[in-house]
């Protein structure tokens, strides 16, 4: 069983790639397994990592060590490429794939259309090529959304095999319960912010809000990676930290403490086919804790289909309501759901 990904150290675990990852590896733990990472520019020296007692990780160049990929490839009866980004540097290694092995790409998201959007465009050309490369082989698709497949079954109409969906779930959830919604008998409301300063977060429409939203019963949270730049964003705006606003830096551990106090929580996407097709796992952290997303645009993944409470920005006011959404819980709780006694086999189509 070859998996075509860098399988994530410690300090790349709550990255959400990396955490699908990990959830699709907890699938086939029994099973031996190799994983394989190649590039074009590093590694001239193979690296290898021991991940446990029957996985191991190999990361190698392209050029250096070709044969040595080209007999993984050869000799895997199941392939699994994490996302396109995998795919690309592997092109001149698919025509080694046996014809009956099983390939299966887990799309994670639409790669060539986010490389597009951000003015990338021969990046995106190159991960377009592997995108279409891959359809030509690919035996089934793992989607992240039913918004997904439906992208996907847009773009390659000709392709005729079978699309899976496998929500991304952030590691720390498990079970979703009505103790991650009750209500705290707190007077004041609270809004928060889980996140760090990338031009697709809106900061500046988020801290426009704040601002012209602030109240003594609202108090915002503002945890991220990057609070010395958060401040001086917020400072420029006139809004002094302290005053209602907090700035933190908290572990993924101390995350859940300020979920369960939180009743609304700012992901303001914009309407496009990137957030239209995605799980963004901060949104599902959010839904599972009865938290009511404030956004830009309710179009993220199928939660709209699937009736998740919200509050559009436009309607945002400082008389908000204190109160959890008992309907986004059990939303997540029907997402969760989906992924119960899915094993590996079944969800690359090799049931026995």
């Amino acid at each position: 069983m070859l998996f075509l990904a860098d399988f994530p150290d410690e300090s790349r675990r709550h990255e959400g790639m990396s955490q699908r990852m990990i959830a699709i590896d907890s699938l086939c733990e029994q099973e031996h397994r190799t994983y394989l990472f190649v590039s074009y520019r590093l590694y001239w020296r193979m690296e290898t990592r021991r991940i446990s007692h029957n996985a191991t990780q190999y990361r190698c160049n392209m050029f250096k060590h070709f044969f040595l990929i080209s007999r993984l490839l050869r000799q895997a009866d199941i392939l699994y490429f994490h996302s396109v980004i995998n795919v690309l540097p592997l092109l001149p290694f698919l025509c080694f794939i046996r014809k009956q092995s099983q390939v299966v790409l887990d799309a994670h998201g639409v790669v060539p259309e986010e490389l597009l959007h951000t003015g990338k465009t021969m990046k995106g050309k190159l991960y377009q090529l592997a995108e279409r490369s891959i359809f030509g082989r690919v035996n089934k698709v793992i989607t992240v959304s039913d918004a997904m497949a439906v992208h996907f079954s847009r773009k390659y109409p000709r392709w005729d095999k079978s699309y899976l969906k496998y929500p991304i779930l952030p590691s720390h959830i498990s079970v979703a319960d009505l103790s991650n919604i009750r209500e705290l008998g707190d007077e004041q409301t609270h809004v928060l912010y889980s996140g760090n300063l990338q031009a697709w977060q809106n900061i500046d429409l988020m801290i426009r809000l704040i601002k012209n939203n602030r109240s003594a019963g609202i108090q915002y949270t503002i945890m991220t990676g990057q609070p010395v730049e958060m401040t001086a964003r917020l400072a420029a705006e006139g809004i002094r930290v302290g005053d209602g606003i907090a700035v933190l830096t908290v572990s993924p551990n101390e995350l859940q403490r300020y979920y369960r106090k939180a009743h609304y929580g700012f992901i303001l996407r914009d309407d496009m086919l990137i957030n239209r097709v995605a799980c963004p796992t901060k949104l599902v952290e959010y839904l599972y804790y009865g938290i009511i997303p404030i956004v830009k645009s309710s179009k993220i993944g199928d939660f709209k289909e699937m009736g998740y409470e919200y509050v559009s920005c436009e309607n945002l006011s400082d008389g908000l309501p204190a109160r959890k959404s008992h309907i986004n819980a059990e939303l997540v709780s029907r997402y969760m759901a989906e992924t119960t006694g899915l094993d590996f086999k079944k969800l690359i189509g090799r049931e026995r």
